[in-house]
């Protein structure tokens, strides 16, 4: 992850992301390799996955978003909360 100055704001959203079943295990190797990003929960039967981004820009992490949509067996990627942390 890249050194953050202090003075700057932090973004952290959270997502479901729904997956093929049989691609689970290549969507969660894709998403782990996107810098900030952490899984903290599956449910692997229905391709489920609980999904933390964080960025110190909101445009940043919008387009994570966008590269997680995109992963090759993702279905849909919801957006369940946004939180800004302002210094």
């Amino acid at each position: 992850m890249n050194e953050i100055n202090q003075s700057e704001n932090w973004y952290v959203c959270s997502l479901v992301v729904q997956a093929k079943p049989a691609k689970l295990s290549q969507v969660k190797a894709a998403i782990l390799a996107i810098p900030s990003a952490e899984i903290h929960a599956e449910k692997a039967e229905e391709g489920k996955l609980v999904v933390t981004l964080e960025s110190h820009r909101q445009l940043a992490l919008a387009d994570l978003i966008d590269t997680v949509k995109e992963i090759e067996g993702v279905i849909v990627v919801s957006l369940i909360s946004n939180y800004l942390d302002e210094k």
